[in-house]
């Protein structure tokens, strides 16, 4: 069983080192982590409960954790009706999860567009067209030319 948790380990800390590296802060891993869990959960409030279940069935084993922390069940998604709230609902998660002074020169945008792009790594298109239909009008097409490129 410890095998497996070392497994689970070493591939969390090589996504975070390429999160890091991704995002211009090859050091930062840990604020990073923070950056991704953040990220992770704007994307979870916003989903169903079923999309999220789909979406969980593709993640490995470490994103599942960080997508599943502290996790609330809610019967409705988080209304978030525009890429500024979703985009102000990172931030604030964000600050929340102890990352307050990001002073990155990387618009969160980018941000999210960074994680998505990894998340590509484990999810197929299908499911992500399907995250997509879930997301503000506003957001779509910043996560689309993600994923179709």
């Amino acid at each position: 069983m410890a095998l497996h948790f070392d497994k689970y380990a070493q591939e969390a800390n090589e996504f975070l080192i390429d999160f890091a590296e991704e995002l211009g802060h090859p050091d930062q891993k840990e604020r990073s982590g923070i950056i991704l869990k953040a990220v992770m959960h704007t994307l979870r409030d916003r989903l169903t409960i079923s999309e999220s279940l789909d979406l969980l069935a593709q993640l490995p084993m470490f994103l599942k954790a960080v997508y599943v922390d502290d996790w609330k069940y809610q019967e409705k998604p988080l209304r978030l009706k525009s890429e500024r709230e979703f985009l102000d609902h990172v931030k604030m998660l964000q600050s929340r999860y102890g990352e307050q002074q990001f002073d990155w020169e990387i618009s969160t945008e980018d941000i999210v567009k960074t994680h998505v792009a990894l998340l590509r790594r484990y999810v197929s298109k299908g499911e992500m067209e399907d995250i997509i239909d879930q997301m503000p009008k506003e957001i779509k097409p910043m996560i689309e030319e993600v994923i179709s490129s």
